[in-house]
This record gives C-alpha cells, sequence and structure tokens, in this order.
C-alpha cells in the first residue's frame, strides 16, 4: 500500500477515534494495524479543536449570562423576552446538534437548552396565570420529568439527578 493511502487511512481512524464513531480499542487495534508497529501518529490537529471548543464553550456561556440578564434585569416587555429565550433554545439545540461527539462542549449546550426552556416556562406559567403556583409547579414538574428523561436516555446523571431533586423540592413545597 502507498504512503499517501495509509496516511489517509490513519487520519480517517484518528477522527474515528476522536468522534467515538468507534470504541477506542478497536481504534487503536486498527492503527496498530496500519502503523505496522511503529509509533502511533499524534493527533496533530487536535490543539486547533481544543481552541475551538474553548472559545466555543466561552460563546455558549456568553449566550446564556446574556438571556438570563435580559429575562431578570432588563424592562423590555414579557413577549420580546420570550421571543429572545425561544431563539437562545433553538441556537443552543444547533450547538447540541453540532457537539454531539465532544463531551463537555455537548453537555454544555445541554445546560443551557435546559435552563433556557426553564427560564422559558416560568415565563409562560407568569403570562398565562399570573399569582397561581399551581401551573408554575406543573411546568416546573414537567421540565424535571423532561430533565430526568433526557438524563436516562443520554447517560448524564446529573441530569437525572437535577430532574429528581427537584421534583422533591417542587414536592415538598406542595406539601407545605
Amino acid at each position: 500500500m502507498d504512503e499517501m493511502r495509509k496516511k489517509i487511512i490513519i487520519q480517517e481512524i484518528n477522527s474515528w477515534k476522536e468522534s467515538r464513531m468507534l470504541p477506542e480499542q478497536y481504534c487503536n487495534y486498527l492503527l496498530a494495524l496500519y502503523c505496522q508497529g511503529e509509533l502511533l501518529p499524534a493527533n496533530s490537529h487536535k490543539t486547533g479543536s481544543d481552541k475551538k471548543d474553548i472559545l466555543s464553550g466561552l460563546l455558549l456561556g456568553a449566550l446564556f449570562a446574556f438571556i438570563v440578564c435580559l429575562n431578570y434585569f432588563t424592562e423590555i416587555p414579557i413577549r420580546m423576552q420570550m421571543l429572545v429565550t425561544t431563539i437562545s433554545i433553538i441556537a443552543f439545540g444547533l450547538a447540541v446538534r453540532r457537539f454531539i461527539g465532544k463531551k463537555i462542549i455537548f453537555q454544555m449546550a445541554l445546560m443551557g437548552m435546559a435552563l433556557s426552556l426553564l427560564l422559558l416556562t416560568v415565563t409562560l406559567a407568569e403570562v398565562m396565570a399570573p399569582g397561581k403556583t399551581g401551573i408554575l409547579y406543573v411546568f416546573l414538574f414537567i421540565n424535571c420529568g423532561l430533565w430526568v428523561l433526557l438524563g436516562i436516555k443520554l447517560k448524564l446523571l446529573h441530569f437525572s439527578i437535577a430532574g429528581g431533586m427537584g421534583a422533591i423540592v417542587i414536592a415538598y413545597f406542595l406539601i407545605i
């Protein structure tokens, strides 16, 4: 096999390993096979990817901080707040799709989307029935249920714990 084809195959296997398309053991086996016992090639493109991940994480954090400030510290109309929060949920959803293979950034985008949805539902409950806490509790229970289901489906323990603890706290306030 010529060197150019071998280099392309090794780069593909490295990208599969990085994006977790195949288990790490399989990728290591294939790399050892194609490198013929030589040292495994280092991921030279990983540093650029790390810089993009850091920048993306900062942008996601800044977007969430902007949404929280917009909802709680400004005097813009409630419908405008709801519109901007809905747009942020869509933006976080696109980020979730984009970073599905990258664990930390994916979880940041997922948490931003879940918390923005929580902000939207609380605002919606405020608009639908001002002063009625029963509607707010229903929306909060729905959010907690979504978090638990999301945690189970994606095997994210912190989402399941947060949803379960939130439901317990809401039930506590309902009883008292």
